[in-house]
């Protein structure tokens, strides 16, 4: 099949199955890179040390310089002030998970060309996915007690920021049909998920899980990919806790105004946030918290620049 892209796609709504085999031809579809999938394999190997850890990223430019900048950040700059260079102690600093968080964003965040349009502006999309990450992880820390998971902060915000990835694919390989689905969900007023399906074939949340299942990411962020819209119905009852806190984390940057993922009416199951004991005096004060956090990610906010 020749190379896909937007403009190969009818404007037609699309089955399910022959969406799928238009993503799985595309030429252009990117991969996750070979030095992610082995530095979140590394990263899980209780043999492996930093200076393996360095060893790998060293052979991705883009990754090791998001390393450098976020280890020398306001959030995790040394006290004494020295600029640190090298990659083995800004990994031993930033510990491994955090790092698989930086090489995974980078690659998903890189994987796409930008683009901006009245319809679906990237960089507002990419800043809201960066804000569901950082609301998610501070929901985490206000809510352990009511997450029937254990989660490090590390995988909540990594959950956060890659749970919509699914549009980027419906951007690239179905963007008329998406635009149309996002304008008439602002034409009515009601959650865009609902005009995908109408429109493109499916949701973003199914099209996402797809790519997580072909780039070979963890479980758990498959999971969240593809039930954070509907977490009441998730089957994996051991993911079940992590997809419930970025459902809300993305309501509440929606309701925010944090970023701009394309969808004009946001919302919520209500027993989520009763499970997670969220008062409105409790995301206030959460939010707080966001604002603080959300200025020291400039690092994380760079990715969509």
């Amino acid at each position: 099949m020749d190379n896909m892209s937007a403009n190969t796609i009818s404007q037609t709504k699309r089955d399910p199955y022959e969406l799928m085999a238009i993503f799985e031809q595309a030429e252009d579809l990117p991969t996750l890179p070979e030095v992610v999938m082995r530095v979140q394999k590394m990263a899980h190997d209780p043999k492996s040390n930093a200076k393996d850890i360095a060893g790998i990223i060293e052979d991705d430019p883009a990754i090791a310089t998001k390393v450098l900048k976020v280890v020398n950040s306001v959030f995790y700059a040394p006290r004494h002030g020295t600029e640190i260079t090298e990659l083995q102690p800004a990994i031993a600093r930033l510990g491994f998970l955090s790092v698989v968080n930086i090489a995974l964003s980078t690659s998903v965040f890189g994987a796409f060309g930008r683009a901006k349009s009245p319809v679906f502006d990237r960089r507002e999309f990419w800043k809201h996915s960066v804000c569901v990450g950082i609301v998610s992880a501070v929901l985490h820390d206000y809510c352990v007690n009511n997450v029937n998971q254990r989660l490090t902060r590390d995988m909540v915000h990594l959950a956060g920021i890659v749970h919509d990835m699914g549009k980027i694919l419906f951007e690239c390989y179905a963007n008329p049909e998406f635009h149309k689905a996002l304008e008439s969900a602002v034409r009515e007023d009601i959650p865009a998920i609902k005009e995908e399906s109408r429109f493109v074939g499916m949701g973003h949340d199914e099209a996402g899980a797809w790519l997580a299942e072909k780039w070979g990411i963890d479980k758990a962020i498959h999971s969240v990919i593809r039930w954070h819209h509907d977490p009441m119905a998730c089957p994996d009852e051991e993911h079940c806790g992590l997809v419930k806190l970025v459902h809300m984390a993305d309501y509440i940057c929606h309701n925010q105004g944090l970023g701009d993922s394309g969808n004009p009416s946001a919302s919520y199951d209500h027993r989520v946030r009763e499970e997670l004991n969220l008062t409105p005096d409790k995301i206030a004060d959460l939010m707080s918290v966001v604002e603080e956090e959300a200025e020291k990610s400039e690092i994380l906010l760079s990715l969509s620049s």
